[in-house]
């Protein structure tokens, strides 16, 4: 007969082992490699990643001064005093889960992340100013990102809005853009495409609506122009004008490859 205390050890021993081996047997440098072996060879040759900083905490945990998305060698986003945590709560459900904190253009990033591909993650008041993926598109442009992410299996579905939008002047084809205030919508990915189903933009001058597909970086989009006539100038009446539908409705077509 086994005694109770023996069971109890052995309960005892088999997280601890976990532990001797995620301290002794798996080394950071092995850890550092495959993360960044894991984003480099998701398809997109042009998507590289940079980890810095990074060390094993307890628990199985893991955390990183720094985590920089690099787009056709530029860096495009970056993450900092990113940890990654075991949630033990989540075993009751039979799930391997882990909590994320971190910092992301100045705002806070946190959420869940269960294996082998689930999770909700949330970007509160990130700063577009500091996001250096967004002047590749000519676009001077600030305001607050907060956004909800949700990741199931092999598709990425995306809500966010911009209360307090500011666009510069330039040098962009869509007309008017930087008369708009609030922008907010949601969109997916599912490996090459990005399906936008309906990013909406409200300002001073009227309201737009944007849609369509983006696949292997090539844009297929549509901009609904709904503008208040009154508000246009000379200039801006003649640039939209050979795209109108309708009285007060312009589509104008959105197309060719991202900057």
């Amino acid at each position: 007969m086994i005694k109770p205390d023996k069971i109890l050890y052995t309960i005892i021993g088999i997280p601890l082992f976990i532990l001797l081996v995620w301290y002794i047997a798996i080394p950071t440098e092995l850890i550092h490699e495959k993360i960044e072996e894991a984003i480099s060879n998701t398809g997109h040759s042009n998507i590289d990643v940079s980890v810095n900083g990074l060390s094993k905490g307890i628990l199985l945990g893991l955390h990183a001064d720094t985590i920089d998305l690099i787009i056709d060698k530029e860096t495009a986003l970056g993450i900092e005093d990113l940890s990654l945590d075991f949630s033990p709560n989540h075993l009751l459900d039979g799930d391997l889960a882990f909590t994320i904190n971190g910092k992301i253009a100045n705002g806070d990033i946190n959420g869940t992340l269960k294996l082998p591909a689930w999770g909700e993650i949330k970007i509160d008041h990130a700063e577009l100013s500091a996001i250096p993926y967004l002047s590749k598109f000519g676009i001077n442009i600030d305001g607050n990102l907060v956004s909800d992410i949700n990741i199931k299996d092999d598709t990425l579905n995306v809500t966010f809005k911009i209360p307090n939008l500011r666009i510069g002047d330039t040098s962009t084809i869509i007309p008017l853009l930087n008369t708009f205030r609030k922008l907010q919508g949601s969109f997916s990915a599912k490996g090459n495409t990005i399906t936008i189903n309906a990013i909406s933009l409200e300002g001073e001058k009227g309201n737009a609506r944007l849609k369509g597909k983006i696949k292997n970086g090539i844009m297929d989009l549509s901009l609904e122009l709904m503008p208040v006539k009154e508000k246009l100038n000379a200039m801006e009446s003649m640039v939209i004008g050979k795209y109108i539908i309708s009285p007060g409705y312009y589509v104008i077509p959105v197309k060719g490859p991202l900057p």
